[in-house]
């Protein structure tokens, strides 16, 4: 984020745009290839991007901090709450001695986001209620159906994304509904893709009585994936579950039509990049389980032409859209009210 994005924004005060600016670089370090998706909005509105996705990010990081113990991971959770709910009443948060640079890295994270969802009438008030399921899935080590899945999937995934959807500016009243088939096959997707990576810290995303429908177990997966070898069995779950996940991304393919246009390239892109993570899963008979790898993202070698692409056309758009009269929204001031 550069100072001259704040002047753009509209957003003057000192304080509040070093938090923006700390969030910003914050996002940076730990949002992966997403973070080259700000070029793809205007200038004005990269601040509000920046700061979104690094709550989203900080707050995943937080839960699944394995160097941490499972209650060290919730002390945390309830420090950055206690920040948030300090931010929301524009009190200072008291900490017991010198603040450390978590406390410093919470309280300017939270005081960016409460301003960035006012400015954008996001129900900031829910916030809580999103790190209260982030609290519960810390202990949740597998879902026995796909309803109790869906549970994790109501709050703690499509709970942000309807807010990302607001940020993204819908045009119509089903953008939401397409958002949400959307995000659903891209947390499905990530569940696929990490199997491994996640038994190895003792979670399953994928339902065990999916598992049961193939005659397998828990312990089958930690045996087989990864391995060199998988079963037909397994085969045959991994393309149940990415049937599943491509029925949604199917369903909200056209979500970016329903979206400002200056939002639609980032939209599209996304999907790009999870459309190419089911060729990848499927290529060769599922061959992707016998070896996982690494994800893939805006940043990843299969990806940056797209990425370089989008960029380039979604700068024309929102040029034009500047031309035609889009502004972005004036940022969220008390005084104003």
């Amino acid at each position: 984020m550069t100072v001259h994005e704040l002047d753009l924004a509209g957003i003057t005060d000192s304080g509040l745009r070093a938090d923006y600016l700390k969030s910003s670089r914050l996002f940076r370090e730990i949002g992966r290839g997403r973070f080259l998706g700000r070029y793809m909005f205007p200038a004005a509105k990269r601040p509000y991007f920046d700061v979104f996705f690094s709550f989203v990010c900080y707050v995943d990081d937080l839960v699944d901090d394995v160097n941490r113990s499972t209650e060290v991971r919730a002390q945390r959770l309830d420090e950055w709450e206690r920040a948030y709910l300090a931010a929301v009443k524009g009190e200072t948060l008291e900490v017991e001695g010198p603040p450390s640079g978590d406390q410093e890295t919470d309280s300017a994270l939270s005081r960016a986001l409460v301003h960035m969802m006012r400015t954008w009438d996001l129900p900031y008030d829910r916030v809580p209620e999103f790190i209260q399921a982030q609290r519960e899935a810390l202990t949740t080590y597998e879902y026995a159906t796909y309803d109790d899945l869906d549970g994790f999937l109501q709050s703690v995934t499509l709970l942000p994304a309807t807010w990302i959807n607001g940020l993204f500016e819908p045009l119509s009243a089903e953008a939401e509904e397409l958002c949400k088939h959307t995000i659903t096959a891209f947390q499905l997707l990530d569940f696929i893709w990490d199997v491994q990576e996640d038994l190895e810290l003792g979670r399953l995303y994928l339902p065990v009585e999916h598992l049961t429908k193939f005659g397998l177990d828990r312990g089958d997966l930690i045996r087989e994936v990864g391995s060199g070898y998988t079963s037909d069995a397994v085969r045959e779950l991994m393309k149940f579950e990415i049937e599943r996940a491509r029925k949604h991304l199917d369903a909200g393919r056209s979500w970016g039509r329903t979206l400002h246009p200056t939002s639609r390239k980032f939209v599209e892109l996304d999907i790009q990049t999870h459309q190419a993570m089911v060729t990848d899963l499927v290529k060769d008979d599922y061959a992707f389980f016998n070896k996982p790898k690494k994800g893939i993202g805006f940043n990843s070698a299969v990806m940056v032409p797209r990425t370089a692409a989008a960029a380039a056309r979604a700068a024309k758009v929102n040029r034009q859209a500047e031309r035609d009269g889009y502004r972005i929204r004036r940022p969220y001031s008390p005084d104003a009210l």
